[in-house]
């Protein structure tokens, strides 16, 4: 899958779950989520299960750090790397 699909369908997911009344924050793809509180360790197991669960890609635990989460592009490019390397759910 190509990672404008993955972006497409985390964009709608954190956006949906996450969001909090009231939220000023104008969510794109290059929204800082930890920096901005949208991501915690609690977040991140959920949006953990619902890649694998729903987009069917498996992200290896090495692969779970700031670097690779740090916004919704960021993690779509490497979920496209991950599903191209035929590491699937």
């Amino acid at each position: 899958m190509e990672p404008e699909k993955y972006s497409a369908a985390l964009l709608d997911f954190v956006s949906r779950e996450f969001a909090q009344p009231g939220d000023d924050l104008v969510l794109d793809q290059d929204t800082p989520l930890v920096q901005s509180g949208i991501l915690d360790s609690l977040r991140v197991a959920v949006l953990m299960s619902f890649i694998q669960r729903e987009l069917g890609v498996h992200v290896p635990f090495d692969k779970i750090d700031g670097q690779h989460f740090k916004d919704i592009r960021t993690i779509s490019e490497m979920l496209a790397d991950e599903s191209a390397d035929g590491v699937r759910a």
